[in-house]
Parts: structure tokens; sequence; C-alpha cells
């Protein structure tokens, strides 16, 4: 009775997620592999009383193919508790803007299941976390852009696979689209937004693409040709979506102090120091790069900061300001 139970629990295992499936016969020859001696009308009659329990199911084929629909909660042992089905819930949640179709297809199982979970009384406390805590971008609320459907999936599937990609895209302020080749090599979510991180045609040059400007993106069979020693974290830290204009710089600035004390909390540097000044303003250093980024943030204080150093810095925003004032005197 042991060896029948576990060897149901191996067929239960050894059934696909997706078509084409397995026939009887290849389900038998796996279970022989994993040391279970048994005939094929025994596997047959398993399959019968199996799927009627379990609810996986087959084709109409001749012989039929075994498989779990699309959907089907997944069975798992243990099975999954309040704790267990919050974490899923919050991957299911927090987690599906970077999740690929393909994995996302997968996991639905253990999102359907989760959710049954939570319905239970025996979980109010999970549900209760469920309800009180959020996640909020920084930054003011935006619609994100469209993005087709097919194009997500086929850069999905050319990440997984390392595979090119054809596309047609339309850079900003472009006004026709044009073909290109593609050699993904990462994919950033930035407020929302879809950059497909990659070298173009033949040239080697790393460049950001948005995804919304793809109007159709299609897989190609030819691998990836990735540049030497590339490294998505190493090329986030560098400043790739910093925007960089020059090197790293002392960033001397003054602070009304309310912001400063949010400085003081979240640093701009390791090496950042303060020192109080008259009025209750903090003077800050730290070592920055030196980008557009910082720029649109230190714009971002209005009159709660002022530059001291370096000067090309303080002039860009002097004149940034001057415009300001034109344009609103008006």
């Amino acid at each position: 009775m042991a060896d029948a139970t576990m060897r149901q629990i191996t067929l239960l295992q050894l059934l696909p997620r997706r078509l084409p499936g397995l026939t009887s016969v290849e389900l038998r020859d796996k279970l022989h592999d994993r040391g279970f001696s048994i005939h094929l009308r025994s596997v047959q009659r398993d399959l019968d009383r199996l799927s009627a329990r379990f609810g996986f199911t087959s084709d109409e084929g001749t012989p039929p193919r075994w498989f779990w629909p699309p959907g089907a909660a997944d069975l798992t042992i243990p099975s999954q508790d309040p704790h267990s089905a919050l974490t899923w819930q919050l991957i299911e949640q927090y987690l599906d803007p970077v999740l690929p179709l393909t994995i996302k297809r997968e996991a639905e199982g253990q999102f359907r299941a989760a959710r049954t979970v939570l319905k239970a009384s025996c979980a109010h406390q999970a549900r209760r976390w469920r309800r009180r805590v959020r996640l909020l971008p920084r930054g003011l609320p935006m619609k994100p852009p469209e993005i087709e459907g097919s194009v997500l999936d086929a850069v999905h599937s050319a990440l997984l696979e390392a595979r090119q990609l054809e596309v047609e895209y339309l850079a900003r302020r472009a006004s026709t689209s044009k073909m290109l080749r593609i050699h993904p090599l990462g994919l950033v979510i930035r407020e929302s937004v879809y950059y497909l991180i990659g070298t173009a045609n033949d040239y080697t040059d790393v460049i950001q693409m948005a995804l919304h400007r793809f109007s159709r993106a299609e897989i190609l069979p030819d691998p990836v040709r990735e540049p030497a020693g590339f490294d998505l974290d190493r090329y986030i830290e560098q400043g790739g979506f910093l925007y960089p204009q020059g090197s790293y710089i002392e960033l001397v600035a003054r602070f009304d102090a309310y912001t400063a004390q949010h400085l003081q909390e979240s640093p701009l540097a390791d090496d950042q120091t303060s020192r109080g000044l008259d009025g209750g303003w903090v003077e800050v250093r730290a070592t920055v790069l030196d980008s557009q980024q910082l720029q649109w943030w230190l714009m971002g204080f209005g009159d709660k900061v002022e530059v001291v150093k370096p000067e090309s810095l303080r002039e860009t925003l002097r004149q940034q300001f001057a415009s300001l004032h034109h344009r609103y005197s008006r």
C-alpha cells in the first residue's frame, strides 16, 4: 500500500504543466526510471482515478497525452498555510511587473491556492497584514504607459533564452519607426516604465529602449552577443540611469533644516558630512556623480537649497532658475 501511495504521488509530480503532455507509456517509463515497476494498465487506472480527484486532464489524441491544465491548483506537500499563502499573495502583487509570462503561468496554481487559503476563517491575521501594508512610489503617481502584450512576452522569452530580438522601435523625438536587431542584456523597471537594456545591430555600446515605444518584437533563433564583462548591477551602479554628464564631484550645498534632517537620515554618499550654519541652515558635503538626475533632484527643492560647489553646477542651476524667473514673470 505504501509503495502504491508513493507511486501515485510520483505520478502526480511527473505530469507536465503544459502541452503536449505525456502519454501513459511515457509516464510508465518515467516511473520505471524512479524505481516503480508497474504495468501499463495500472498506470492508466491511476490516471483515470487521480484525474477525477485532482483535476489534471488529457487531450483527445490517440493515445491521450496527460497534463495539468492552465490555472490548476498546485499539489504541494505540505499544503499552504496562512503565512505561506500571504507570501505568495505578496509575490503576486509586488513582483508581477518583473515575472515573465511563462513563470506567471507556472505559478498561477500557487497564486490560486493562496487566494483560497486566505479566504478561510483561520487566516484572519494574514488577511489583516494584507490589508494594512502598502508599498508606494516616492514620486508623483502616474499611469504606466501601455505595452503590447506580445512585445513584453517576446522580451521576457529572449532574456530567458539569451536570444536576439527583431523589433520595430520609435525613438523619442523620431517621426518614424526603425527596424532593429537587438541583443537584450537586461530589463529595468523604473517608475512604472520598462526599459530594455541591450545593444543594437552590430554596435557594441549599451543603450536603453522603453518598451512602450516598441510596436512589434519577434524573438530570433540567433544567440545574444553580450559585451565582454557586462554586468547589469554594475551598469546601474555606475550611473546607467542617472544620465551622467561627467565624473564624480564633491557637492557642497546648503539646505534648510527640514531638508537637511532628511539627508542626515538618508545620506547621499558614505563620505557625507554636515555642519550647522546661522539661521538654521545646514551645509552638506558629499561625493556624488555629476548627472542630469542630480540636477533634477536639486531643482526639486526649489529655494530650500543653495549649491556652493562645484561652480559649474552652481552656474547651471543659476541659469535654470533665471529662466524659470523669466518665464513666471511674464
